[in-house]
This record gives C-alpha cells, structure tokens and sequence, in this order.
C-alpha cells in the first residue's frame, strides 16, 4: 500500500456516525451506497480500501481496484494507456469507422 495516499479533495460530507462493534467492526453501509451511486456498477463486484492513519487519529479509507497482473502493463506504457483513452474518447463522440466483417471466422475452432 501507498504510505502517502492522495487526498484527492480535502472537503468531505458527514454522512453519519457508527460504532464499533464488539468484533471491532464499522458499518458503512450509508457511504458504501454513496459510492455506488457515485460510481455505478463498477462497485458490484466488490470493493477495496487503502487505509490511511494520521496523527490527529483520522482513518482515510480511499476506494481502490485491482488490475490484473496480465492487464498492467498497459498502465505501466504511458503512450499505450493515452492512445486507449483516445480510442475511448473517440468512440464516446461517435468519430468511428465501419470495419470489415469477421462473420467468416465465427465456426472456426480456436486452440
């Protein structure tokens, strides 16, 4: 984990108080849910969290996601993630191209 995570905005909402309970637990769920309306299904499959500590004893829990080890090269190649957020960007603004038909290939057996 990140020792320094970044505090990405510095104003936060109060959305409630918890307790712990007596198998040191914290439910979150009002902000879990605040998270999924934030974020949509990308959340339903299930959520991480880095925790960050500080000495004034504030607990920063910023959601993450793991990215599979065969997926993380691409955003280890600067020019390569660009170039999928220019293609993303592209297909968001309806500047695509008709490509050929791949339908000849669909019985094909695949090793």
């Amino acid at each position: 984990m990140n020792e320094n995570l970044a505090v990405l905005d510095e104003k936060f909402e109060q959305v409630g108080q918890v307790s712990v309970d007596d198998k040191n637990r914290v439910v979150l769920k009002k902000a879990i849910d605040m998270l999924r309306r934030q974020f949509g299904e990308e959340l339903q499959s299930g959520i991480r969290f880095a925790v960050a500590y500080n000495s004034a004893g504030q607990i920063l829990l910023s959601p993450e996601t793991v990215i599979p080890l065969h997926e993380a090269w691409l955003y280890k190649n600067k020019e390569a993630l660009e170039s999928v957020h220019r293609g993303l960007d592209q297909a968001k603004h309806g500047k695509i191209k008709k490509g050929p038909s791949f339908a000849k290939y669909a019985e094909d057996d695949i090793d």
